[in-house]
């Protein structure tokens, strides 16, 4: 049952990027980070946004068929048990035996999580959008908050 809650954790950890992962030494998340290339920040990303394009607030924005939504699962489900069971299945196999599987999860998982994140801010057009964001604000109004 540890095992299964460990992995619900890590999935959990996957779900929230912006979580701040702590630097920890050596061990599953530096292998997991060290491990996890761009096609696999890609199927985390995809992962990700089947997931939350359910949430209520966002659903009317974006479309995301159940055969995209399976395709990302199945895809993410096979990311994490090649990461945990072969390409990091030591660190892995360590963290369960020292108690800290659950801890070690969330954190490899969370910091792989926000690498994926800051690669969408890194396209160009979707860093251009972001950027417009500017011209909705009233910048006299911040920087009356400068003033004395």
């Amino acid at each position: 049952m540890k095992h299964v809650q460990a992995v619900v954790f890590a999935v959990m950890a996957a779900v929230s990027p912006w979580a701040v992962a702590q630097e920890g030494p050596a061990g599953l998340e530096a292998c997991v980070v060290a491990s996890a290339g761009a096609d696999d920040k890609r199927t985390l990303v995809q992962w990700m946004f089947s997931a939350i394009a359910l949430h209520p607030d966002l659903e009317g924005m974006a479309q995301v068929s159940q055969a995209q939504r399976d395709t990302a699962n199945q895809a993410m489900g096979a990311l994490m048990e090649r990461l945990l069971t072969v390409d990091c299945a030591a660190q892995a196999k360590q963290a369960f035996r020292e108690g800290t599987g659950e801890d070690a999860f969330q954190r490899a998982f969370g910091r792989v999580g926000e690498m994926a994140g800051e690669g969408l801010f890194a396209d160009p057009r979707v860093s251009a959008e972001a950027a417009a964001l500017i011209r909705h604000v009233d910048m006299n109004r911040v920087v009356e908050l400068f003033l004395p």
